[in-house]
């Protein structure tokens, strides 16, 4: 998921913290006084469900050249140690702990005898550590929503998990975060950055042409009717109204998910299906591209497909005709590729290409090249071509073919792995179905 609606996640976490504490404080002081410290708070709880929402893809730090294995460095590392469950609640705590020294620290003396700026503290505090938490976990919690996936059990399990259900860069997301936040307890300038950053994706959706112009028009109605809405929502309820309208949304993005594998799935009906890999039109759950992984004792195949999990409304056929500048999985650039059908037809599943190779040469070329066998355990829907000097040329079909690609690596013949010594992660290859002999 991208960093801004990552951010968004943790400024609604934040906002609900302060909701939270204020009411706790409400009951615990009859009076009704605000604690001098709450100002100090709110910042302290913006900053940590900021840091904590964010946190961790720290991994970036280290997977580029610190690791010393080019872009295998970065395949292997981004979305690794530091996306796990281990990782997730000891950046937590040391957040929190950090969080709740400086906001302490910048009490003077006055607020910290007074009655109410106590209860604060006590109640505060343990506020704090529960979004430090909820804000790590839902970095991992969102990441795993799209197609490029997690694994979050390290060390107990190193499988990906992918929820292969949500745009990485989502509008609908987005539209309703963003006016509960404006409304919240923001000073003039967090609200123009809101408001600038709401403009940004209207205006994305309307001439980025990634979406539909009817679906556009319905994000911007939305985000409109969110605006007006939110300023009528109570102050203590519009941070739970966000969150719960980010679910809502989610929901809606699995369920077709689910819905749309249910349709592919029933048109593979060889036995050989390993993987369907769904990513959803950008703000338009009716609309899924795939790929789809199959494989027979003798056969590795890569195709593609439009999808529309519910075609009794609009059909795979409508998908293409209402998102005509969407990017779509494409595999036109290697050798051999048929726009043969493989697979049954049906009104819900528009099939696009299909590439195959012996699978016995993806055996080989795992057996014979170290940084191969390593970037398989990054890669869900490798795809490769052999040039003249024996070079293969692989990347991950997700995100594009060719070696030019961040997924994609040149792999040169030689003898020796120049991996020797580095470090790779334990990570379970997506394709070991189609690694192991015999599967």
């Amino acid at each position: 998921m991208d960093n801004v609606t990552h951010a968004l996640a943790g400024l609604l976490m934040a906002d609900a913290t302060v909701s939270f504490v204020q009411r706790r404080i409400g009951r615990a002081s009859p009076s009704g006084a605000e604690a001098p410290s709450l100002a100090r708070f709110r910042r302290a709880a913006v900053v940590l469900g900021i840091a904590a929402a964010e946190f961790p893809d720290a991994d970036l730090v280290y997977s580029g050249p610190m690791v010393a294995m080019g872009k295998l460095g970065y395949l292997l590392h981004h979305r690794g140690h530091t996306h796990t469950m281990v990782w997730a609640v000891v950046s937590a705590v040391a957040l929190w702990w950090i969080t709740r020294w400086w906001w302490q620290r910048g009490l003077k003396g006055r607020e910290r005898a007074d009655a109410s700026s106590a209860i604060v503290s006590r109640v505060g505090s343990r506020a704090l550590l529960m979004l430090a938490l909820v804000g790590t976990l839902s970095h991992l919690a969102l990441d795993f929503t799209n197609s490029y996936g997690v694994h979050p059990f390290w060390p107990f399990d190193n499988r990906w998990f992918y929820g292969d259900a949500v745009f990485i860069v989502e509008p609908w997301l987005m539209v309703v975060a963003i006016p509960p936040l404006v409304w919240g307890p923001r000073r003039a300038f967090g609200r123009g950055v809101l408001l600038v950053a709401l403009a940004a994706i209207l205006a994305l959706c309307w001439f980025a042409g990634q979406v539909s112009p009817p679906v556009a028009l319905g994000v911007t109605i939305m985000a409109l009717l969110g605006m007006i809405l939110q300023r009528a929502v109570s102050s203590a309820a519009r941070a739970l109204t966000g969150l719960s309208a980010w679910v809502v949304v989610t929901t809606i993005f699995f369920l077709s998910s689910v819905q749309a594998r249910a349709v592919v799935t029933e048109l593979v009906r060889d036995g050989s299906l390993r993987d369907v890999v769904l990513t959803p039109a950008a703000a338009d759950p009716r609309c899924f591209s795939a790929m789809v992984v199959t494989a027979t004792t003798t056969e590795y195949r890569v195709s593609t497909a439009t999808v529309a999990p519910w075609s009794s409304g609009l059909n795979a056929a409508g998908c293409i005709a209402a998102n005509p500048g969407a990017a779509r999985n494409t595999l036109g650039a290697l050798p051999g590729v048929s726009r043969s059908v493989v697979f049954a037809a049906s009104p819900a599943v528009a099939w696009g290409e299909t590439w195959a190779v012996p699978r016995a040469e993806f055996l080989a070329l795992a057996a014979a090249h170290c940084e191969f066998a390593a970037a398989m355990r990054f890669m869900r829907t490798p795809v490769w071509s052999l040039d003249a000097t024996g070079t293969a040329l692989v990347a991950d079909a997700r995100f594009g073919i060719g070696a030019g690609g961040f997924a994609g690596l040149a792999v040169a013949p030689g003898v020796g792995c120049p991996l020797t010594g580095k470090w790779i992660p334990p990570w379970v290859a997506p394709r070991a179905d189609v690694l192991a002999p015999g599967r």
